[in-house]
């Protein structure tokens, strides 16, 4: 994931926290329209 879609090297992914992946990975998710906005609740579980 972060060598290939986030373009890092191998030294910038193993040196990255966890947080920092995610961020760059949401951000990556919006930019290409992957971005899954809707928030599963108890009103929108089908019967």
């Amino acid at each position: 994931m972060g060598t290939v879609i986030l373009k890092m090297t191998e030294e910038q992914f193993w040196k990255s926290t966890p947080r920092k992946l995610h961020g760059l990975f949401r951000i990556y998710n919006a930019v290409n329209g992957i971005e899954d906005n809707e928030v599963d609740t108890i009103d929108n579980i089908p019967l």
